[in-house]
């Protein structure tokens, strides 16, 4: 197992777009993506810290604010194919 991982941003981007079924945007959105993708590393550390606290309202308002953001990927690739149409 590899303590880091030596991915390249592109790769990190691609694997992410194809997480939550952004394959086929357009590649005008991938930039966002990256950045997007970037703040939430950031956000999956406080979650951890968050879970191994063990305080149960701030683990149900990470979980509801993972449950917007999954939301926020499937409205992007529906506007996304409505604009390709």
């Amino acid at each position: 197992m590899a303590l880091f991982n030596k991915e390249t941003p592109e790769e990190k981007t691609a694997k992410i777009m194809a997480q939550y079924g952004l394959e086929n945007i357009s590649a005008d959105y991938a930039p966002y993506v990256k950045d997007i993708a970037a703040d939430l590393a950031g956000n999956k550390l406080i979650e951890v810290g968050t879970l191994l606290q063990g305080n149960g309202v701030d683990s149900a308002k990470m979980s509801y604010l993972s449950a917007i953001m999954k939301q926020n990927w499937i409205i992007i690739r529906l506007l996304d194919e409505i604009a390709k149409k």
